[in-house]
C-alpha cells in the first residue's frame, strides 16, 4: 500500500508472488474431492480427482498446484470435449467428413482451423469459437477477446495463414426486457449488445480484418449470453501443415506480457453460471489489446515464409501449460517459467502457466532459425521470449525460481482423462398448435407487415455493422450490406483475396434460436440446408463448400443428450448426402444460469457457417431487384402451414408445433442443380435464400436495395412441379395441389413461412422456366415494378400495398432504440 507522500513510480502491478504449495488429495472422500474441486474453481468432477488422487498415490509424492491446475483445465470440458466424446460425437462427425473423400479438403478437426483447397496453390481457412462465459460476465472484454482468440487460430493454421475476414455473432435475452425481469445475477441483455457492438468495434477495426457477418438475435433463454465469432484466412498450400517439434527445438513465446487476466477461464467456461459467477469468476475474463495482435498478425507470415516456422499454436484457454503440452506431446517439453514476461510480479507458477492473457502465440523454432527469427520479429516490433525447449522425455516440465514445479508424464495428461458415461432420454416437448388469425382486411396485413419488419431478427441492424469496417485489405466483392444505399443485407459475403484474380471466397452463416424449441433435430438439417442455400443462389457450387458447426447447449442432462445426439446425427448424415463435409467446429454445454431457485436454459442452439470457391466474383448475383417488368420466382417447396419457428409466429409470442419440412437430400440437390444451370447462363438477375421473415422479407429488402418494387399474387400460395410439357401457373390463375406445394392454402403462409432451402429469383419476363425446372417445384409469384412499393393481390385485385419508403422507417427503428 502506497503512503500518502511516497512517488508514483510505475503503475505495473507489484508483489511478491505465493509459493508453490503440494495438494494432497490422498485421504478425501468423494464429498470432500467435489467441495474441493469447486471452491478451487477447478469444477472437475469428481471422476477425474479420483483419477489424479490414483495418480498421486501411484508416483509417490503430491502433486503441486501447478500440476493439479494443469491436470484440471486440460481436462475441461472445453479443453478436452468430455462431453462430445463420451457421447460419440466428435467421432461420429469426423467419420462423416472422412467418408466424404472430398478433394477439396486439405485439413479436418486437427488443426487450429479447417482448411480447404482454394486456387493457385492456396488454402482458405475457417474457424468459429465461442465466448459465452466471458460476455455474459464482462460483454467487452468478453467479445474483444472472441475475436482475438479466433483470429489468432487462423494465425495458428499450419505454419501460419492471414486473416482475411470474420464474423461476430450474438444471441441474448430481449435488449428491452424491464430491469426487474432479467434474472438476479445477469446482466442486462441491452448492456450486453451495446458493449458487444463497442468491443468488435474496438478490437477487429485496428485488426484490419473486414466484417463478413454481423449478427445479431434473441431469445429468452440467453440469460447466458450466445458470443460466437469465425475467422477465414489463406495461405499457399505449402504452409497448410505444421510439423511434429524436434528434440532441442525452441519454444519462443511472442506477443503480449502474462497477466492473471484470464486465470480459470477454461474450467470456468465449461460449467453452468449463477448469480454468483459474475463476481467469483471476473478475473476469468482476459483483456485484450488488438495493435499487440496486430503485430505479429504482419510478422508471422514473413517467419513463415523464410522458414523460421515449424509449427505454432495460439495460447487459448490453458494458456502456456495448454499450449507446450500440446505441441510437446509427443515429445517433451521443459519451461523457464522465470523468461516469460509478466504485465504483474505477483503471479506465482501455476499462474503464469493457466494465465490466459490475450495477444500470445507459441511457436516451435528450430535452434539455426532462432538468431533470423528475433530480428525479424524485432523488425516488427513484437516482443518474445524464449520459455523453453522440446526435449526426448516424454514429460511436460516446468521450473520457476530454481525449483521444478512441474513433472506430469505426457501420456498421462492427455490420455488419462476419464469419460462418465453420459445417460440420454428422449425428451417431452411441450408444444402447442398455432392460433394465428389470418389477415383478412388492408389494415390487418399491414399490422402483420409491420410487425416481421420491426423484429429483432428482421429489423436493420447496420447501425452496428457500419461501425465495423468491411472493406479493409481491399479484398471485398460484396460486404453485408448493399443496394444502392449500402444498407440492404445481403447475408452473404465475398472477397478476392489473391490481387489481380478474380478468384472468389464466399461465406454465409445460419443461425436461429427459434427452432430448437421445437425441433432441435429438424433445427439441425435447417440450418445446415439455409447456409448452403444462401450461397449456391449468389453463384456458388455446393460441391466446393464445407461447413463450420458451433454447438450451444445447456448443461448435458439426459435430455439434453439426447437432443444433442441427434443433432449431431442429423448433420452427419445429411453432409454425407449433400457431399459438403464439416471441417471445424465448437461445441459448448455450459449454458444453464441458476439463480434463486430458477434455472434458466439456453435453448439448442447451432449455428453454421459455409465457406466456398468461387471461379469469378463479377458472376455473383445479389438480392437487390435489377429490372422493373421482370418475374419473381419462388423455386424449391413451400408449405403455407408451417409457420412453427418463424418470426410471423414469434410476433404473436407463439412458437407453434411444427417447422417446416425439408425435403430429402437429393430434392435439394435437384433445385441447387438448377440454379446453378440458370446461374451458368446468366439467366437470373437477383436471388437469395428464404429464411427468417419468409418471402416477405426477400421482396422488401429487394426493393429497398434497387429502388424499384413488387407486385405479388398471393393465390400462388401452392408451388408448381413442373413436368415435360406442362407450365408454371402464373399470378391470378386459380391455385391448385402441385407436388411441391403444402398447406391449406394460406395467404400468410405464403409471405412469412420460412421455406428453408427455397429462394426468390428474378428472371426476365420472356425466360422460359420450364426448360431449367423440370421436376423442380417453382411458382411465379409475380413481377418486380418501377414504382417503389409493394402490393398484394388475389384473383389480381390489390388487398395491400404500401410504400417502401414507408415501411424502411419502421424497419429501421427497432434496433437504433437498442443501442441509442
Amino acid at each position: 500500500m502506497r503512503e500518502p507522500a511516497e512517488p508514483v513510480t510505475t503503475l505495473r502491478p507489484s508483489g511478491h508472488p505465493e509459493v508453490v504449495t503440494v495438494v494432497t488429495l490422498r485421504h478425501l472422500g468423494d464429498a470432500e474431492l467435489e467441495a474441493l474441486s469447486q471452491a478451487r474453481s477447478w469444477y472437475a468432477p469428481v471422476s477425474q480427482m479420483k483419477v489424479i488422487q490414483a495418480h498421486e498415490l501411484a508416483q509417490g509424492r503430491p502433486h503441486t498446484d501447478a500440476e493439479v491446475e494443469i491436470l484440471v483445465q486440460s481436462w475441461s470440458d472445453h479443453c478436452c470435449h468430455t462431453t462430445w466424446k463420451s457421447l460419440g460425437l466428435l467421432r461420429r462427425l469426423s467419420e462423416a467428413t472422412a467418408r466424404i473423400r472430398h478433394p477439396l479438403v486439405v485439413s479436418a478437426f486437427k488443426d487450429n482451423a479447417g482448411g480447404i483447397e482454394f486456387y493457385e496453390d492456396s488454402v482458405v481457412t475457417l474457424k468459429g469459437e465461442t465466448h459465452n462465459f466471458p460476455s455474459s460476465i464482462a460483454p467487452f472484454g468478453g467479445v474483444a477477446t472472441k475475436h482475438g482468440g479466433v483470429i489468432r487460430d487462423t494465425l495458428g493454421f499450419g505454419k501460419g495463414a492471414y486473416p482475411i475476414g470474420g464474423t461476430t455473432i450474438m444471441g441474448t435475452m430481449d435488449p428491452g426486457t424491464p430491469e426487474d425481469k432479467v434474472p438476479p445475477g445477469a446482466l442486462h441483455p441491452q448492456l450486453i449488445v451495446s458493449e458487444a457492438i463497442r468491443a468488435t468495434s474496438y478490437y477487429t477495426n485496428p485488426m484490419g480484418i473486414p466484417m463478413m457477418h454481423p449478427i445479431y438475435r434473441r431469445h429468452p433463454g440467453y440469460a447466458k449470453c450466445f458470443a460466437l465469432g469465425h475467422s477465414v484466412g489463406i495461405i499457399p498450400k505449402k504452409y497448410a501443415r505444421k510439423e511434429e517439434p524436434r528434440p532441442g527445438d525452441v519454444a519462443l513465446l511472442i506477443g503480449g506480457e502474462t497477466g492473471r487476466d484470464g486465470i480459470h477461464g477454461a474450467t470456468a467456461s465449461s460449467t453452468g453460471m449463477t448469480r454468483v459467477t459474475l463476481e467469483k469468476e471476473s478475473a476469468a475474463v482476459q483483456i485484450g489489446h488488438p495493435i499487440t495482435e496486430r503485430r505479429f498478425t504482419t510478422a508471422i507470415p514473413v517467419l513463415r515464409d523464410s522458414g523460421c516456422i515449424r509449427s505454432l499454436t495460439d495460447l487459448g484457454a490453458g494458456g502456456i501449460s495448454c499450449a507446450a503440452g500440446e505441441m510437446g506431446a509427443g515429445t517433451g517439453v521443459e519451461l523457464d517459467l522465470d523468461a516469460v514476461p509478466l504485465k504483474d510480479q505477483s503471479l506465482t507458477a501455476w499462474e503464469i502457466l493457466l494465465s490466459e492473457s490475450q495477444e500470445r502465440m507459441l511457436i516451435v523454432i528450430p535452434p539455426e532459425r532462432l538468431s533470423q527469427a528475433q530480428s525479424l520479429l524485432d523488425r516488427y516490433e513484437v516482443a518474445r521470449a524464449v520459455i523453453g525447449r522440446f526435449t526426448s522425455t516424454g514429460r511436460l516440465e516446468a521450473t520457476w525460481r530454481g525449483q521444478k514445479v512441474v513433472d506430469l508424464e505426457m501420456s498421462f495428461l492427455w490420455g488419462a482423462c476419464p469419460l462418465d458415461p453420459i445417460p440420454a432420454a428422449e425428451p417431452k416437448h411441450p408444444l402447442k398448435p398455432l392460433q394465428i388469425p389470418e389477415p383478412r382486411s388492408s389494415d390487418e396485413w399491414t399490422g402483420a407487415v409491420r410487425r416481421v419488419l420491426s423484429h429483432y431478427h428482421c429489423a436493420d441492424q447496420s447501425l452496428a455493422g457500419s461501425r465495423f469496417d468491411t472493406t479493409v485489405q481491399g479484398r471485398t466483392a460484396v460486404g453485408p450490406y448493399g443496394g444502392k444505399n449500402h444498407r440492404m443485407p445481403t447475408n452473404i459475403y465475398a472477397s478476392a483475396p489473391l490481387r489481380g484474380k478474380p478468384y472468389g471466397v464466399i461465406t454465409t452463416v445460419a443461425f436461429n434460436p427459434f427452432y430448437g424449441e421445437i425441433s432441435p433435430e429438424s433445427l439441425a438439417r435447417l440450418m445446415m440446408i439455409e447456409a448452403i442455400t444462401k450461397a449456391v443462389v449468389a453463384g456458388a457450387d455446393y460441391r466446393e463448400m464445407a461447413l463450420c458447426d458451433n454447438f450451444y447447449t445447456p448443461r448435458v442432462r439426459p435430455d439434453v443428450a439426447w437432443d444433442l445426439t441427434r443433432m449431431v446425427e442429423t448433420i452427419a448424415d445429411l453432409s454425407v448426402e449433400l457431399g459438403v463435409p464439416f471441417i471445424s467446429g465448437k461445441d459448448s454445454s455450459s449454458g444453464t444460469f441458476e439463480s434463486d431457485g430458477q434455472k434458466i436454459d439456453v435453448p439448442m442452439t447451432l449455428a453454421v457457417a459455409a465457406v466456398g470457391r468461387l471461379p469469378d466474383v463479377k458472376k455473383i448475383v445479389t438480392k437487390d431487384f435489377k429490372r422493373s417488368g421482370s418475374r419473381l420466382v419462388l423455386v424449391g417447396h413451400t408449405d403455407s402451414d408451417a409457420l412453427g419457428g418463424s418470426v410471423y409466429a414469434d410476433t404473436y409470442a407463439q412458437r407453434g408445433d411444427r417447422l417446416f419440412d425439408v425435403c430429402a437430400a437429393a430434392s435439394i440437390r435437384r433445385i441447387w442443380d438448377a440454379l446453378l444451370a440458370l446461374h451458368a447462363q446468366d439467366a437470373y438477375l437477383s436471388g437469395s435464400a428464404i429464411a427468417e421473415g419468409g418471402v416477405f422479407l426477400r421482396l422488401f429488402e429487394g426493393g429497398f436495395g434497387s429502388g424499384l418494387g413488387a407486385r405479388v399474387e398471393l393465390c400462388a400460395a401452392e408451388t408448381y412441379s413442373a413436368r415435360a410439357g406442362s407450365r408454371p401457373r402464373g399470378p391470378g390463375e386459380p391455385a391448385g395441389r402441385g407436388s411441391g406445394g403444402g398447406g391449406t392454402g394460406r395467404k400468410d403462409g405464403l409471405l412469412f413461412g420460412e421455406f428453408i432451402g427455397s429462394v426468390l429469383i428474378e428472371v426476365p419476363a420472356g425466360l422460359k422456366l420450364q426448360n431449367y425446372f423440370e421436376g423442380v417445384p417453382y411458382s411465379v409469384l409475380g413481377e418486380v415494378t418501377a414504382e417503389s412499393h409493394l402490393a398484394f393481390t388475389v384473383g389480381g385485385e390489390v388487398v395491400w400495398q404500401d410504400f417502401i419508403s414507408s415501411l424502411a422507417e419502421v424497419w429501421s427503428k427497432p434496433f437504433r432504440e437498442v443501442v441509442e
